[in-house]
């Protein structure tokens, strides 16, 4: 047996195990975007439509800003038990949020779910990459990726029943009894080896001292403060104010100093810059950053489509959104396990079907007949499965002779994603207002007065604010924002096809060929 997988588990503990990550990354998912149809019953609770915009920000905000540092803990620290701790703080923040008695507890209650689960998803793919052999691990990777893509769709349709037919707080308590199921299978049944010995003879406050604190002093605010700026520009603030302008430049001084702070820790910093020094791993973690912006547009414009333009209601807009979480579940992962030896194939398949299908968006009219969105889904459901989790499996593979650093290769591939997601949303924003103004001045001939009427009423209730302020335009408006949103996908279309150039670089390697393992870890110790 390959001394690398030689911790390998199979049988009732390796489902058990698996069993426990599924429910957990599903959970960690729903809550992105579950309160998406509960937001107007949680502001009629609280009397607090001014708080919406953290409602929906708090959670992947603590999310995205702590998960380097998610990653350097599970490095130094047990596997198993940063796992269970990270699990314990999100199911905490759910609970917080289900018994909130204020907007201010329940936006608390989102950012300590987010800070546990910063270390869930990462977590949860390390343990896999521990626990399987390199020729399963594209099945079980895929698997557990996949249930955070259909999550992630699904979970404003799960929001909107709890809403309708018990409470908006069972958005959250759910967690509770489900999350129980994650926590007994790890706590019986992963019992991981140490990384090395020298870090198990450190007491826990040597320990404290290698996770880099002044690293994350520096890296934390400096993600808060761009997460800010991206949220607000154009919107609350102009772009040009002086608001905007210092969180900018805030965000680009700290992130330097960060930068060069971790470039004087070396191998001891929260992202370790020799990481870095594989090609294959620095163009996977842009990869990443690019195709899920690029996949995560049209996840959320596409129901904007649909209740504006084709004028359905939520739920429906939801249910319409299936063929694209149906199809990304897919992974491809029966083919992987068995004939493929390269990744490579993946992510240009991958990011050419994203890319076809965010260009066949943007044809999208009025007119359009369910037949061809439900094509163009299929199309982009498939690509996100061939290609999503490749960027993780590159990067398992190029670290498999270093194990000890694989949970802070995982955790920065998830930042990058993560983070590229925001920045696509808040760009595909500012493109969508832009043109939107545009095309009800130009195109619609309204005045300030009505383009400011639509705006505020919001998308939902656009065709009935049009009914009734101008009636003979209502054509003309549903077409000023079919043309907004299929603008905001030419951003995908750009993002998809720049990943696919930078695929072509990463290597090519033989994932089915065993690299030697590191002297440290050829003898490791069960933990307790």
């Amino acid at each position: 047996m390959d001394p690398d997988e030689d911790h390998c588990l199979t049988g009732y503990k390796l489902y058990s195990i698996l069993s426990g990550i599924m429910i957990a990354t599903i959970l960690i998912s729903l809550d992105v975007s579950i309160i998406a149809t509960a937001i107007p019953a949680i502001t009629s609770q609280f009397n607090s439509a001014t708080d919406i915009g953290w409602y929906g920000a708090a959670y992947p905000l603590t999310m995205c800003a702590l998960q380097p540092l998610s990653g350097r803990i599970s490095t130094i620290f047990s596997l198993r038990w940063s796992y269970l701790v990270f699990f314990a703080i999100f199911l905490l923040g759910s609970l917080l949020c289900g018994a909130a008695h204020s907007s201010t507890m329940f936006i608390v209650g989102r950012a300590v779910a987010g800070i546990g689960g910063a270390g869930v998803v990462s977590g949860g793919l390390s343990v896999i990459a521990l626990v399987t052999p390199t020729t399963q691990r594209p099945l079980f990777t895929g698997l557990i990726t996949s249930l955070y893509a259909v999550g992630t769709v699904i979970a404003p349709i799960i929001g909107g029943a709890f809403t309708s037919n018990v409470s908006w707080r069972w958005c959250f308590y759910i967690n509770l009894p489900t999350g129980a199921v994650t926590l007994g299978a790890l706590l019986f049944f992963f019992h991981p080896p140490q990384s090395t010995v020298a870090v198990q003879q450190k007491s826990a406050i040597q320990k404290i001292m290698l996770l880099d604190l002044v690293g994350c002093a520096l890296f934390v605010p400096s993600i808060v403060m761009v997460f800010l700026a991206l949220h607000w520009g154009g919107g609350e603030y102009a772009w040009q104010s002086a608001t905007i302008i210092g969180l900018l430049v805030g965000f680009a001084v700290s992130m330097l100093l960060f930068i060069l702070w971790e470039m004087r820790k070396g191998e001891a910093a929260m992202i370790p810059f020799t990481l870095l020094n594989d090609r294959s791993v620095v163009l996977s973690i842009i990869f990443g950053f690019l195709f899920v912006g690029s996949f995560v547009v049209p996840v959320y414009y596409l129901p904007e489509w649909f209740q504006i333009v084709k004028d359905a209601s939520p739920m429906r807009s939801g249910t319409m959104l299936l063929p694209l979480s149906l199809y990304a579940s897919l992974r491809g992962y029966f083919l992987w396990s068995k004939h493929v030896r390269y990744y490579n194939p993946w992510f240009f398949i991958g990011s050419t079907m994203l890319y076809i299908a965010s260009g066949l968006y943007t044809t999208l009219t009025p007119f359009s007949s369910s037949s061809k969105w439900i094509g163009f889904q299929i199309l982009q459901g498939l690509g996100c499965g061939f290609a999503a989790q490749m960027t993780l499996l590159t990067v398992q593979d190029v670290l498999k002779t270093r194990p000890a650093i694989i949970p802070v290769g995982i955790s920065t591939v998830l930042f990058a994603q993560y983070f590229g997601s925001s920045v696509m949303q808040s760009v595909g924003a500012s493109i969508f207002h832009n043109k939107l103004v545009d095309g009800l001045e130009s195109g619609a001939g309204l005045n300030a007065t009505g383009v400011t009427m639509l705006l505020d009423a919001g998308n939902l209730n656009v065709k009935q604010t049009a009914l009734k302020a101008f009636p003979d335009r209502v054509d003309a408006v549903i077409t000023a924002y079919n043309d907004a949103i299929t603008t905001v996908f030419y951003l995908a279309v750009a993002a998809s096809a720049l990943a696919f150039v930078l695929s072509t670089g990463i290597k090519w390697t033989n994932i089915n060929q065993a690299g030697p393992s590191e002297t440290t870890d050829k003898q490791p110790q069960s933990e307790p």
